[in-house]
């Protein structure tokens, strides 16, 4: 019997200490909606703690914090802790301020100065907060340069406890619960082509996050900083009816409004595609778009994501040799293996067709290798360029180290054209890559004292790059930057030393990237389809292999970049 009763009370305060906690627990968010409805179970949900009874102001505030944590039914715990009036006012979707937990102060309070019946009655309780990242109203993450930030919250007595009368909207989460709340996806927006998918990462609160997909694309824009970039086949005219997306099961259904029947089937072929793989990043596998309760007849295009590249590594051997490394010899590009072997190159990026190369030779000088087996010069006396990049058309992108916000682009024909790429105030351009599909560059800069990686979208003028947009801060490092490079669609990967430690940062474009420490002679980086591409100053080859880094070769010079491989 005694052992029965230290049993109870046993299970009785670990079940006490998890709804403390808010500690996932299994279960279904919002129950009582059918399967087609519920777009949003998950095996695991915080379930956060009501307002305690006579909690003091600190204490409510604390507990508001965490309640941020349950977005169900459109947090409705984390309302508790509000006055009614303000229960109705809040709104949680305004922004996320994301922070470390361990370096939230204590909650102070004071009495507030402004005047009431009984000015004791109204106190204003401050919380700092140190912000990592913040996300948008719209879903949009950018990195916080880790300042601590004051939070007012002025709290009354309400039926004899204390509650939230006033506050800033939005919720902070620490970052280890933000990534179980919040979800990303990718946004699928058209170059201005039509031929390429241009991903714009979003982050969105789980419940009805296929709702939240659809209304970023259909009812939204793109980021600010991909405006001009991109382009998108929903016209202004079509929106989304209701607020919901029902699912069953993996499979979604688009309720449009009734202006979609006036639609070309081109346009209604491209909103299906960006629909369909903006809805694929969160595992919905199938779309139908409806008027009503009519399906609209729209299929997939041929529109890609992220061209692939070439299976095997290009690079330069010791002996010259320039090709594609496999097991036992190494595959020759037609034409531009002879060009780019006498350029004299120290690197080389090549256009998706292979018909073309941007080299920086031995000289410092940059030029084009053409699959006819010519050698264009196109820059030979600015000092300090850098590896240059080529895009989807063939482009050359020329620039110099000192000189961090000046690029000239070379067309493949006609004149040359001079591009402003500001990035704040960096004052060394490190590295820079054009993205495969052309819409995008990334740059790896030095400013005030830091390393600091930037993205921005290209401008087109009769599909010829015309400029750049706003750049946008993807991350800072305090380590000194070696090179950057896109590793697909939405990840960079940059090479950072720290006096002899090297490490890898992979970065995605909207999102917290990790670290990884490499051998401490690794000097190159290249991206392939799913793995990573590294060169050692001795001339090893390592390739990424889960976890763990391959050499796969020795005597390699040269390490390429390969824009993509002939459709």
């Amino acid at each position: 019997m005694k052992r029965r009763v230290i049993a109870i009370l046993t299970m009785g305060m670990l079940l006490a200490l998890t709804a403390c906690t808010g500690l996932p627990t299994s279960g279904p968010v919002n129950p009582g909606l059918g399967p087609d409805q519920n777009s949003d179970a998950r095996p695991y949900n915080f379930v956060p703690d009501p307002p305690p009874s006579g909690a003091s102001p600190e204490q409510i505030v604390s507990g508001f914090l965490g309640a941020g944590s349950g977005p169900q039914d459109d947090w409705a715990r984390a309302r508790l802790y509000l006055t009614p009036d303000f229960a109705e006012e809040w709104d949680p979707l305004a922004g996320v301020t994301i922070d470390r937990s361990a370096d939230r102060s204590a909650p102070t309070s004071a009495v507030s100065a402004s005047p009431t019946p009984d000015p004791a009655s109204t106190v204003v309780v401050t919380q700092r907060v140190t912000a990592q990242a913040f996300v948008s109203a719209t879903g949009e993450y950018t990195p916080a340069d880790g300042n601590a930030t004051p939070l007012e919250f002025r709290l009354v007595q309400s039926d004899g406890q204390w509650r939230i009368e006033d506050a800033r909207d939005g919720i902070v989460l620490s970052q280890d619960v933000f990534d179980t709340v919040y979800q990303p996806a990718n946004v699928m927006f058209f170059d201005p082509t039509w031929r390429y998918l241009v991903p714009d990462v979003r982050w969105f609160p789980r419940p009805l996050i296929a709702t939240r997909v659809t209304q970023a694309l259909i009812d939204g824009s793109p980021s600010e900083w991909l405006t001009g970039a991109v382009v998108n086949a929903f016209p202004e005219n079509v929106s989304l009816v209701g607020n919901a997306v029902p699912l069953s099961g993996s499979a979604a259904e688009v309720e449009l409004s009734t202006t979609a029947f006036d639609l070309e089937q081109v346009t209604l072929d491209r909103m299906q595609t960006q629909l369909e793989e903006s809805l694929a990043s969160i595992d919905v596998t199938s779309v139908e778009l409806t008027v009503g309760s009519t399906p609209l007849d729209a299929e997939r295009t041929a529109a890609v994501s992220n061209p692939s590249v070439y299976r095997l590594p290009l690079v330069e051997l010791a002996d010259g040799q320039v090709g594609f490394l496999g097991a036992d010899s190494v595959e020759r590009i037609p034409g531009l293996s002879d060009a780019l072997e006498d350029s004299r190159a120290v690197s080389i990026a090549v256009d998706p067709a292979w018909s073309s190369a941007a080299v920086l030779t031995d000289t410092g000088a940059v030029v084009r290798a053409r699959s006819n087996g010519t050698i264009e010069a196109l820059d030979v006396t600015t000092p300090s360029l850098l590896p240059p990049s080529i895009d989807r058309d063939g482009a050359v992108w020329t620039a110099a180290r000192d000189d961090p916000d000046t690029f000239t682009v070379y067309p493949a024909g006609g004149e040359p054209v001079v591009i402003t790429a500001p990035w704040a105030s960096a004052t060394t351009l490190l590295s820079f890559q054009i993205s495969r599909e052309g819409s995008r560059i990334a740059a790896l800069v030095t400013a005030n004292g830091r390393t600091e990686l930037w993205v921005a979208g290209i401008q087109r003028e009769d599909d010829r790059p015309s400029g750049v947009g706003d750049p946008e801060l993807v991350t800072t490092s305090s380590s000194t930057g070696i090179a950057v490079a896109w590793l697909n669609d939405v990840d960079l990967g940059a090479l950072v030393t720290s006096g002899d430690a090297v490490a890898l940062l992979r970065q995605p474009i909207g999102g917290r990237g990790t670290s990884t420490a490499l051998a401490s002679n690794v000097v190159d980086i290249a991206g392939g389809n799913s793995t990573v591409r590294l060169r050692t100053a001795e001339g090893a080859l390592l390739i990424e292999r889960g976890a763990t880094w391959e050499e796969s070769a020795k005597g390699i010079s040269l390490l390429a970049i390969q824009q993509g491989q002939p459709q």
